[in-house]
């Protein structure tokens, strides 16, 4: 895993030598869900894209307010071509990687782990479901970019359940927002920062 504090580029998302996408895991305040918000609009003025909300974050009059900034050509074809499913388990978050099939659709997961951490769910359950679900993230990147967000513990915390560990061992890239703790509020990420075309 390359960890990279620098700015997004298109170049995250190329396919490698062997052809397939790399798994790309996106660490900032809130899931970096205005990154992903931003991410999804800029693929969605070009090809279908699948989203997958995992802590409910995904907005869309957000994304369409991206779109206007954009210029998109045609507003409502854009938001159309994003296809949401929201998982409100860990359990269903799975399934919905697993019934996500694998083509040349991009994938975005918003907040990848925030269901996993409901503590009433058995922490070994939780570390296989996470496993699987990192299975179909790799299946998916085979075809088409992949990319999922998470939340990192706050500094004088760590993560006890070792399931954010487990995730970023996984990623191909880890892309670090910058000053992800330098205040109380996430500092929004501005559509010049994900220069992706």
């Amino acid at each position: 895993m390359d960890a990279n504090r620098e700015g997004f580029s298109a170049d995250l998302l190329a396919p490698g030598a062997a052809g397939a996408f790399p798994f790309l895991l996106i660490s900032g305040p809130y899931a970096a869900s205005s990154t992903m918000l931003t991410l999804a609009a800029r693929l969605a003025l070009l090809a279908p894209l699948s989203v997958i909300d995992g802590g409910n974050r995904f907005n869309a009059r957000e994304a369409a307010r991206i779109l206007r900034k954009l210029s998109a050509p045609d507003l409502y074809a854009a938001l159309e071509r994003i296809q949401l499913a929201r998982a409100f388990t860990c359990y269903q978050l799975l399934a919905l990687l697993e019934e996500t099939p694998s083509s040349a659709r991009a994938t975005l997961v918003i907040d990848l782990l925030d269901t996993f951490y409901d503590e009433s769910v058995p922490l070994l359950e939780r570390r296989r479901l996470i496993e699987n679900c990192l299975l179909h993230l790799r299946r998916l990147s085979l075809l088409a970019p992949v990319v999922a967000s998470v939340r990192p513990p706050a500094p004088a915390q760590s993560d006890p359940t070792g399931l954010l560990e487990t995730v970023q061992q996984a990623a191909d890239t880890l892309w670090l927002q910058d000053d992800v703790f330098e205040t109380g509020q996430a500092r929004r990420s501005s559509i010049s920062q994900l220069d992706l075309f």
